[in-house]
């Protein structure tokens, strides 16, 4: 029966009121006894956050009191429609508490963030059996709920009238009275959906991180790979409209929180490779590269990102850009080396010291400067210097970031400078002979985009069956074989002029037919493998056009 529903419903909900209104008042006069008589709140701020629910906990205590009267006397008087319209001029306390709900969550927020002995009554009260390990903002938006539910309840209803019956038409004109408070609450329902799912992962996340706060939104979450070191590890993402949350999940379920990265300052790059689905992030406390799982994917977590990071830039367009956190971040500057944390390269995609050139060995090591990210041999990143992204904390520096932080850091004073230089000394390593002479023709970057038509992973055959993979670029009708992506010195290079260059539309060697390139020119012959027929499409293109004389 609905009507028995209804007051089920109102017997939960008041029970919610008690917990707010009279167990939580409780608790906190008991933490004062014990704490000498002291409030652990001071009453105006406590009447801030539960001062609308004394009158609330009255009606609705009034309005269950009734329902369970009519239930129980159901067989001689079967309707409820005109309790609700005897206390429907009462409803208007639901719009009281509605419109004022950002503005208690933002009074509980302040209260725990300035009184660490009322949060730690709230933690305790939170983990008690009488609030069932639930937070206490999860009860304080069951009001604006509340109405919503009516509406609900009271539409299943009349659904069970008889529509010629006196009941039918008086549930019809309280659901007038209830849709009406309801059109009032529809804008702090939106807001109370977000706060239910700010609260989720705030409970998510192992440790008191504090992720609920008046404004902030939900905009995206969801699962990328980060691209470290050596192996890419999964990480879940939520994009807020202020902060970036980075976190790991753990096998309980949870999630351990890496990064809480401020969208001040904050960049995103895409790959500039139509088949990569790679995202750079870069920001001033961490920097790093993900990976989407499609194109789709990598296109929604762009488009989120740039789009939330242009709002939130132009709210906070009148701070005070000489702040730390804002200084050198603004859009054109390029003199913010050591202010941003710099993308890592993955190892993967190194083979060599990305200034000297020296080939890595397992001897012969790789470091990330912590300035730019570049890898570089030990003998090129021997000094240190304080980086402000570190909060001006010494680290490895390459050569060449070492001599431009020197250089502004004179500026700065020439105390800090010599500081800076007889720490650094203390970390200089003995010098190695190893100078490894490359052809010029060959130092051109993997990356380097100028007058560059193509660039990419292809496989290349060594031998029958047997294929390694390769980074490869055009450039002036000029093809450059790299081992790995970040290189800054080719392999080899291969003027295309006068290749006859086809796809081989036939199985090859096991592989369908469309993935192969065989450029051939008198008795040299190259025969290269790409991972889609469409990829294979593009790669000819680009070498058939280097390949003529223009």
């Amino acid at each position: 029966m609905v009507a028995k529903e209804i007051k089920d419903s109102e017997k939960v909900f008041v029970d919610v009121l008690k917990l707010l209104n009279v167990d939580l008042r409780q608790v906190i006069d008991d933490s004062s006894a014990k704490n000498g008589g002291k409030p652990v709140i001071e009453k105006a701020a406590l009447d801030q956050i539960i001062g609308h629910l004394p009158q609330l906990q009255k009606f609705n205590e009034d309005l269950l009191t009734d329902l369970e009267t009519r239930i129980r006397n159901w067989s001689t008087n079967p309707k409820i429609a005109n309790i609700f319209l005897t206390k429907g001029h009462f409803l208007k306390l639901y719009s009281q508490y509605i419109q004022a709900f950002e503005r208690i969550t933002a009074a509980f927020d302040e209260a725990c963030s300035k009184n660490p002995i009322f949060t730690q009554v709230v933690k305790e009260f939170e983990m008690s059996e009488r609030c069932r390990n639930l937070a206490i903002k999860h009860y304080m938006l069951k009001p604006v709920q509340r109405i919503p539910q009516y509406k609900l309840l009271l539409t299943d209803y009349i659904k069970h009238l008889d529509t010629d019956s006196e009941e039918f038409k008086e549930t019809k004109d309280a659901l007038a009275i209830v849709s009406m408070v309801a059109s009032h609450a529809n804008e702090s329902m939106r807001q109370g959906d977000n706060f239910e799912k700010l609260l989720a992962i705030q409970h998510s996340l192992i440790g008191s991180q504090q992720i609920v706060k008046p404004g902030r939104r939900l905009v995206k979450e969801g699962e990328l790979l980060k691209m470290s070191r050596r192996v890419n590890q999964p990480r879940k993402f939520f994009l807020l409209t202020d902060v970036l949350l980075h976190t790991t999940q753990l096998p309980t379920g949870q999630y351990k929180l890496n990064n809480d990265l401020s969208l001040a300052g904050m960049k995103v790059n895409r790959s500039s490779q139509e088949d990569s689905y790679e995202l750079e992030i870069i920001s001033v406390q961490r920097s790093f590269t993900l990976l989407a799982a499609s194109k789709e994917d990598c296109e929604a977590w762009y488009n989120a990102l740039t789009k939330t990071i242009d709002e939130y830039e132009n709210k906070k367009s009148t701070f005070d850009q000489n702040k730390p956190e804002h200084k050198g971040l603004t859009e054109g500057d390029t003199s913010s080396l050591g202010r941003k944390a710099p993308l890592w390269i993955p190892d993967s995609r190194v083979t060599m010291c990305m200034i000297c050139t020296s080939e890595f060995t397992i001897t012969w090591r790789r470091h990330h400067c912590r300035a730019c990210g570049k890898v570089t041999c030990g003998h090129c990143s021997k000094n240190k210097a304080p980086l402000m992204y570190l909060s001006d904390k010494e680290a490895r520096v390459c050569d060449k970031c070492y001599e431009t932080l020197v250089l502004s850091q004179q500026k700065d004073g020439q105390e800090r400078k010599e500081r800076t230089k007889n720490k650094t000394n203390k970390a200089k390593r003995k010098k190695s002979n190893r100078q490894p002479v490359r052809s010029t023709v060959l130092q051109v970057g993997a990356r380097d985009e100028s007058n560059s038509s193509m660039s990419g992973y292809l496989w290349l055959r060594v031998k029958k069956k047997d294929w390694k993979r390769m980074w490869y670029r055009i450039k002036d009708k000029v093809l450059y074989t790299y081992k790995a992506s970040e290189d800054v010195v080719a392999q080899s290079t291969t003027p295309l002029l006068g290749y006859a260059v086809c796809v081989i539309n036939e199985a090859f060697e096991g592989f369908e037919p469309g993935l192969i390139l065989q450029l051939t020119q008198g008795r040299m012959k190259h025969i290269l493998r790409s991972e889609t027929p469409e990829a294979c499409a593009r790669w000819n293109e680009a070498m058939v056009e280097a390949s003529c004389l223009d």
